[in-house]
């Protein structure tokens, strides 16, 4: 009953003052709808288990490269091997590999992403088929072309029809046969690479393998094993290999790291950082309305005091009051779940790619964002709620009584008001750190013009370019169409574009230089280009010249190289005319024609490395998975159909794949420190305004109050200046306080923001001295106006109305 009535004289409060109502709710809904948008994508990447069996026992293990600067380094198939044969943590591991597949024959040909996949690979996984089954280890070892499907390429292309079991599909021209399908949910580390797996089918030659490195191998952990144990017998395992193998494998180690971990990569940190910031907002949101709802509950006095007197007990009081705030704070979460969903629509863009579709309204993020609301209405209701319960019955039922607040409530809205600043102050130390992070990537030198270019998967099919002579003459063809075509300055052939791989090397050797200790060796990025796809490029040569069409088969063998190489191995000489051979001894010796500028080809976030280009028309086997590189003079995505058109005009039914412009290609590479970097801004902006509101409440509040006081004082002589003064003083001081505090909560803050920075360190003194500086100056502002208002006190009137 004491509920019911507690409600009915709650609306009764919302129709007598729906003004105050609607701003509280607004202001609540904003901050609970921040917090829910930010929830609903930490559960999605963070929470919701992976569609595994027992997910928690899953591990990625990876070769410690760092030697060659790769950490995390796709293993050796040989060393997965003995990985496999040597361990004692886990019950097994699979192996897999990134695949692309021309899909031709019924309907338009579509280029497909898929795994190559061990035979244990869903068995380790826990997974199995929704329709049909896996393959087999006998169809893996015959190399039987099967395939299963992934859920939505079979709804997309197959209408989701369960008689495609059995059934053969064209694959890279290859008649292979569907024996299941996946279930809905299923991928396997990205899901955009989840259109298909088929069997590893390595030969004994393949397996052996040991200085190739492109398998990704996932394991089982025993019951009861922890991720430590796991990481040191990988370590012995990896220690044991380096003492049998010196020549491939003196400095290569092993990383244990959970799947989930993986998965979440550096999204992981921006996303709890983001949470941590959406928590701030609502903080500063509730303690505006504590200081709203202390201002009004002094207005209410003399009607508590009634209550009171009329035999209500305090405990009535409060209860009524929290209920008022509750309400409120329910509102506020009903409308913040509808705003939650409106900031997806607003900013899907900085949506983590892991997250997969939009906002999802589960039962984690209804049971999340009702308990912000019912904590949010108790955090800024619990006080008001007690100084109202607590009022002096005596002085306040007296007629013309003191209505003014208590030194006890003034300071409790002071508090409120430095907590604010001390919020705002350290979002935005985040904001500036991250802002300062993308303008030390963005500043870097590419080493060529990334502006107006477009990129295009144009893998070909080995069965169907099974000579070199095809290959060369798909390329040349190609790029004669595209060149040919209105608005197009130029294009070429790359087997990888920049900013595509941070990897795909190839070790190589110096003419002349001795040989290196076991374990040892020299590493490049390895590019096969056409002739003219530098130049189109805008790279920047040194030193001789670029790859030309006279570079062609049977011809001395020519390599361009970039700056870094050159450096490492002739410094302070020319490197025109050195030699260099990749792979093994037997290998032919290829003639450095010409040096460039070092190109980004690994995005910014990663260090240079030595970097080589050979011409398409003099290695053996080009093509593989290549990159078709446009430079437009205008918009580059308003050419990408005459560009796939120029492709089908030489094959029809080849596919294109992965169309991006090199723009797009630069905002991906750093999108993880993109996406917080724009939301803490917001966040920080949203804090900014919401603390200068405080303050700004909290001074005029005062004035209003001490409108006697500043009578008496201007009647016995003070200046409108010291009045000023005093104001302004009292603002000012509380703002000093909240940043002091604010200080230490920054640092905290930016602590999780430790694996996102780039050349700049946590304490950047600049950074903190300036936001202090926008804080100070913004809140003198907001100051300004109370201030004023003060000075212009008629001592005489305010001591009338006394």
């Amino acid at each position: 009953m004491n509920l019911l009535a507690n409600l009915r004289y709650t609306f009764r409060q919302i129709m007598k003052t729906p003004g105050f109502f609607a701003v509280a709710i607004a202001a609540l809904a904003l901050g609970i709808g921040a917090n829910t948008a930010i929830f609903s994508a930490v559960e999605a990447v963070l929470l919701k288990p992976l569609p595994f069996a027992q997910p928690a026992r899953l591990m990625i293990v990876w070769e410690d490269a760092s030697n060659i600067g790769f950490a995390f380094n796709t293993p050796a198939p040989a060393n997965y091997l003995d990985w496999r044969a040597q361990n004692r943590v886990f019950t097994d591991m699979a192996a897999t590999r990134f695949v692309t597949a021309s899909l031709t024959g019924d309907g338009q040909p579509e280029q497909l992403s898929g795994k190559k996949v061990t035979a244990n690979f869903f068995d380790v996984l826990g997974a199995q088929p929704a329709v049909g089954r896996p393959f087999t280890a006998e169809e893996d070892k015959a190399q039987t072309p099967v395939v299963v499907l992934g859920y939505n390429l079979w709804r997309r292309r197959f209408g989701g029809d369960e008689s495609v079991i059995g059934r053969s599909i064209l694959l890279n021209g290859i008649q292979t046969r569907v024996v299941g399908v996946m279930p809905k949910d299923f991928f396997f580390g990205d899901r955009k690479n989840s259109d298909y797996w088929v069997p590893m089918a390595f030969t004994a030659e393949q397996w052996a393998r040991r200085q190739t490195h492109f398998l990704t191998v996932v394991a089982r952990l025993k019951p009861g094993v922890k991720v430590e144990q796991a990481q040191k017998d990988m370590e012995r395992v990896a220690a044991d290999l380096q003492r049998q193998y010196p020549d491939s494998n003196a400095k290569v180690g092993a990383v244990v790291v959970p799947i989930e971990k993986d998965y979440a990569g550096d999204a992981r940190s921006g996303l709890l950082v983001l949470q941590v910031a959406s928590v701030f907002v609502l903080l500063i949101a509730c303690s505006n309305l504590a200081n709203l709802l202390l201002a009004r509950s002094t207005g209410r006095r003399r009607e508590m005091a009634v209550r009171l007197a009329l035999g209500a007990s305090r405990w009535q009081i409060a209860s009524q009051l929290l209920s008022e705030s509750l309400v409120l704070s329910t509102a506020g979460g009903l409308l913040g779940l509808w705003i939650g969903k409106m900031c997806w629509g607003l900013f899907g863009s900085l949506v983590p790619e892991q997250v997969g579709g939009g906002f999802e309204l589960n039962g984690q993020v209804l049971l999340f964002t009702a308990g912000i609301s019912i904590a949010a209405g108790m955090l800024f209701g619990f006080a008001p709620a007690v100084r109202a319960s607590g009022v002096p019955l005596q002085e306040s039922l007296k007629e013309g009584g003191r209505g003014g607040e208590s030194r006890g409530g003034l300071r409790l809205r002071d508090t409120l008001v430095v907590g604010q600043f001390a919020l705002a102050f350290a979002l935005l130390v985040c904001a500036g750190l991250m802002i300062e992070t993308l303008w030390n990537l963005r500043k870097q030198e590419l080493g060529f013009q990334a502006d107006h270019l477009l990129t295009m998967g144009v893998p070909l099919p080995e069965k169907k370019y099974d000579t070199d002579e095809k290959t060369r003459g798909f390329f040349r063809a190609v790029v004669e169409n595209v060149r040919a075509l209105p608005g197009v300055k130029g294009a070429g052939f790359g087997s990888d574009a920049p900013f595509m791989t941070i990897g795909d090397t190839e070790g190589y050797t110096v003419e002349g230089e001795p040989s290196l200790p076991p374990g040892e060796y020299n590493d490049a990025l390895y590019r096969e280009v056409t002739p003219g796809y530098l130049e189109m490029l805008g790279a920047n040569v040194k030193e001789g010249r670029l790859l030309e069409e006279s570079d062609h088969a049977g011809g001395q063998q020519a390599v361009v190289v970039n700056e870094f190489l050159a450096k490492r191995h002739w410094p302070g000489k020319s490197a025109v005319g050195k030699r260099i051979r990749f792979g093994r001894e037997n290998e032919p010796w290829w003639t450095v024609v010409g040096v460039v500028r070092d190109i980004r080809e690994r995005g910014l976030l990663y260090e240079m490395k030595p970097a080589v280009y050979v011409p398409v028309t003099q290695v053996e086997k080009p093509g593989g998975f290549s990159m078709l590189v446009v430079r437009t003079a205008n918009d580059p995505a308003s050419t990408i159909k005459m560009v796939e058109g120029a492709v089908w005009a030489v094959d029809p039914q080849q596919p294109v794949s992965y169309v991006r412009t090199m723009d797009q290609l630069m905002e991906a590479d750093v999108a993880d420190r993109t996406r917080p970097m724009v939301l803490l801004g917001v966040f920080a902006g949203l804090a900014l305004v919401l603390a200068c509101l405080g303050v700004y409440g909290v001074l005029a509040y005062a004035v209003a109050q001490r409108t006697r006081e500043i009578g008496v004082r201007m009647a016995l002589g003070a200046k409108p200046g010291d009045v000023t003064r005093m104001i302004l003083g009292r603002g000012m001081k509380l703002s000093a306080i909240g940043l002091l505090a604010g200080g230490a909560l920054a640092a905290g803050l930016a602590a999780l923001l430790r694996t996102l920075l780039y050349g700049v360190t946590l304490a950047a003194p600049g950074i903190y001295a300036a936001t202090a500086a926008t804080l100070v100056l913004v809140a003198t502002v907001a100051c300004v106006i109370p201030a004023q208002r003060a000075a212009r006190v008629d001592p005489a009137v305010a001591l009338r109305n006394e």
